[in-house]
């Protein structure tokens, strides 16, 4: 590997945009371009920095990726996107092939082997990289939070309200206000603001 393989990320989730950045710059073989929400913005921004390897997160806001996706190989972009997400279903990831996408990598995957697949991805050693986790494998998470409950936290605190975060979901709102709940008292929290500090 002679010069870093550049990355950028576009994810609406704050926490895990901070903690995959820092992961990240930790590793020689990589060079962090920066991360960014899903607005309109961003396929200007990615255009600009034409990172040699784009990580797009499937849920964005009231679109999905494969919107920005198709923005993006309309304009030229023609580097690696490897798409990233919770959703597991055997139609996303055959979609991802069909949308353009080199990849399709599931949040559960462990950070050594995303990395280990995204070399193997830009050195044409594989034509797809496909990571699926270990659904069964328990995530660990600060203070017992449940996968669902961190995936909550993290959609409060990038600043999604209870509708927005049931809808993009696709579950009830009363389930979300359960799970916030659920959180206040597992961070012992007296709201949502000590919440993202504590999860920052």
């Amino acid at each position: 590997m002679h010069s870093p393989i550049s990355l950028f990320l576009i994810d609406d989730h704050t926490i895990f945009s901070q903690s995959f950045c820092a992961y990240v710059s930790s590793h020689p073989d990589f060079s962090w371009k920066g991360s960014a929400k899903g607005d309109g913005r961003v396929v200007q921004e990615v255009l600009r920095l034409n990172p040699q390897v784009l990580l797009l997160d499937f849920h964005l806001g009231s679109f999905n990726g494969f919107y920005l996706l198709q923005q993006l190989r309309d304009k030229g972009f023609s580097q690696f996107v490897i798409l990233l997400t919770m959703n597991r279903e055997k139609r996303i990831r055959d979609a991802a092939r069909h949308h353009g996408a080199n990849g399709f990598v599931t949040k559960e995957v462990d950070g050594e082997e995303l990395l280990a697949g995204i070399i193997q991805l830009v050195t044409n050693e594989v034509d797809f990289l496909e990571l699926l986790g270990n659904a069964d494998t328990p995530v660990v998470s600060p203070y017992d939070l449940t996968p669902q409950e961190k995936l909550i936290a993290e959609l409060v605190c990038s600043g999604l309200n209870t509708e927005e975060i049931a809808h993009k979901l696709e579950i009830s709102i009363h389930t979300v206000h359960t799970h916030r709940r659920r959180i206040l008292v597992k961070t012992d929290a007296e709201n949502f603001m000590q919440v993202c500090q504590k999860l920052s």
